[in-house]
């Protein structure tokens, strides 16, 4: 995602002015009446955090440089009693403990419970990228969590609705499939053409990208090379359909996040959108409802 996009998406959380995190924690820290020294003890992780894996290398070298010259950057956290919950900073905070600190350096700042979730998100996806299926976790809490709908979650992280709905739907990947995309060890492109199919099918070419490696392309090419999602090849294969209805396709495709398909002869036809669940078909009402 393009950092301008996420300045515009952080603009729309905070204000009308495109400021990345950087920005205004740096704007923050700049005023030394807003930093605070607290007790570590009494900072918890944020409960929202959409990071669920924190690479310990990486904590363990900034551990090691804030030894040797102290923390420069203050965490933001939210108050509640006695303690203070992470906004922003928490690698920051992981790699302060680790460091054997006591106190550390933080601005104190009300958020309620969805600006304390956004902003969370939006560090994440601008410092180091979520990998898919926390970026769809998060986005799926704002939406059932806050009552947003996907237009609103898009505007807040600077995508389109198309991209945020299409995230979101890799959710309906079997759990072993999400881990999979999680490691790395299929991608997003993968992750996609396997939610076009079902049951055995879909089982059969994941295991098959696993173990041959299989390109998104190859995947692809599988997948066309027969029609339905029993492994039984099309009658229609050799038949090619028309430029522009392919194109139409791949438009409400993109659009919807899930397989369509136009049956068009002569001057009408049919469109079938497929959904996968009771709740890809409420998404995909809904989708449409706002369109």
């Amino acid at each position: 995602m393009a950092k301008k996009a996420l300045g515009k998406g952080l603009g729309a959380i905070i204000s009308t002015s495109s400021q990345p995190v950087e920005d205004l924690e740096r704007g923050f820290a700049e005023n030394t009446d807003r930093v605070s020294e607290l007790d570590i003890r009494h900072i918890m992780p944020n409960p929202h955090q959409p990071r669920l894996n924190f690479d310990e290398n990486e904590i363990q070298g900034l551990a090691e440089s804030i030894k040797q010259v102290g923390l420069i950057q203050p965490i933001i956290v939210r108050q509640d009693q006695n303690n203070y919950y992470i906004i922003a900073g928490e690698r920051r905070w992981r790699a302060c403990k680790k460091a054997g600190l006591q106190k550390i350096k933080a601005i104190i700042m009300e958020a309620g419970e969805e600006m304390n979730l956004s902003l969370a998100l939006i560090e994440n996806l601008q410092r180091t990228d979520l990998d898919p299926i926390e970026e769809a976790k998060a986005y799926k809490m704002l939406s059932s969590r806050f009552k947003l709908k996907q237009a609103e979650i898009a505007e807040r992280v600077g995508k389109d609705r198309a991209s945020v709905s299409n995230v979101i739907r890799l959710l309906n990947l079997p759990e072993h499939m999400q881990e999979a995309l999680s490691a790395g060890s299929i991608s997003s492109g993968h992750a996609k053409l396997l939610l076009s199919l079902s049951g055995q099918r879909q089982e059969q070419l994941f295991n098959e990208v696993l173990s041959e490696g299989l390109s998104v392309r190859a995947l692809e090419k599988k997948i066309e090379d027969f029609g339905d999602t029993t492994g039984e090849e099309s009658s229609s294969k050799t038949q090619r359909k028309d430029p522009h209805i392919r194109k139409m396709e791949e438009m409400l495709i993109s659009l919807l996040g899930t397989k369509v398909e136009i049956r068009h002869q002569g001057s009408k036809g049919r469109i079938e959108i497929h959904y996968y669940s009771l709740d890809d078909f409420d998404r995909i009402t809904g989708l449409l409802k706002e369109e």
